[in-house]
């Protein structure tokens, strides 16, 4: 999907086109219509089942070059690649519906800056298995990869990564890494399962239901699943990437993000979109030496 496109069914969301968005439009009318508490329950399980997204050929020998390693979160099993072999190491994760080979253009100046490099595939994501996943299994993900390389340098979130890399300084005390870097983190989960919603065009009694299927799940409500609960967390550097003409987490979700975290840079591009910075030489250059400035 190009995630620069115009939002002409509602917001973006990542990995569904216009043309799957009018097919979802149309079954979840009929299905409100039978029962929005189904339609609820349904639209749920969507939201938690990404798109496979394909490696892009340039992309392919990046990987290739990789030490492939297969770990384990709890119940969840997942795919990290490793360039090098010894600390200091800088942790990448990727957003939803995507896969660590969407950082490939990171991995030859971040080891021309002396690091070796660890990208994660979450569950359900590139070649991780399952079908289904969620924030709780990036964090747990993230935080088995800092716990077993400790201490890590710096963790690169990109959306839904840096979600989980904000949980993970929220709710796990020890490991921390030494800085972070966030790629157009969204501001709060609730604006996340909104933004699903309105793509599907749900009505107010299927939105609610989708509501409580979630809290059901996950022991709390979208709202608390935020930048601001984690933000007495975070007591390193932090660099904020956030464009102009992101139409998945809007620019004034990274403003929120920068003024909820004490001391936070921002770097603002325009014209990439959700996820284009991460191919940005100038933006790379700009992380690389944020990482490596002591």
């Amino acid at each position: 999907m190009d995630e620069r496109r115009k939002p002409i069914l509602g917001r973006v969301v990542p990995g569904v086109s216009p043309g799957l968005q009018r097919r979802l439009r149309r079954f979840f009318a009929f299905l409100q219509r039978i029962s929005p508490a189904l339609a609820g329950w349904v639209a749920l399980r969507m939201f938690l089942t990404p798109a496979r997204r394909r490696i892009e050929a340039g992309d392919a020998p990046i990987l290739a070059a990789a030490r492939k390693r297969h770990l384990r979160a709890g119940p969840h099993r997942f795919v990290a690649w490793q360039w090098g072999e010894s600390a200091p190491w800088v942790v990448l994760l990727h957003g939803w519906g995507s896969h660590a080979a969407r950082f490939g253009s990171f991995i030859a100046p971040l080891r021309a800056a002396g690091f070796s490099v660890i990208g994660i595939d979450a569950p359900a994501h590139g070649e991780s298995p399952g079908r289904q996943s969620d924030l709780l299994r990036f964090r747990d993900c993230l935080a088995e990869v800092l716990r077993t390389h400790s201490p890590v340098h710096a963790v690169i979130g990109h959306s839904l990564g840096g979600g989980a890399l904000l949980t993970v300084l929220a709710e796990t005390p020890e490991h921390h890494p030494q800085k972070i870097c966030l790629f157009g983190v969204p501001s709060d989960m609730d604006y996340i399962l909104e933004s699903f919603a309105l793509m599907l065009s749900l009505g107010e009694p299927a939105r609610a239901s989708l509501h409580r299927q979630f809290e059901k799940k996950f022991g709390r409500s979208a709202k608390a699943i935020s930048v601001a609960a984690a933000a007495p967390s975070v007591r390193i550097p932090v660099l904020v990437v956030h464009d102009d003409d992101d139409n998945v987490a809007p620019i004034a979700q990274g403003l929120a993000i920068v003024d909820a975290l004490p001391g936070a840079a921002l770097w603002r591009t325009r014209g990439f979109g959700h996820s284009g910075a991460l191919r940005d030489p100038a933006t790379i250059a700009r992380v690389v030496s944020f990482l490596t400035t002591r």
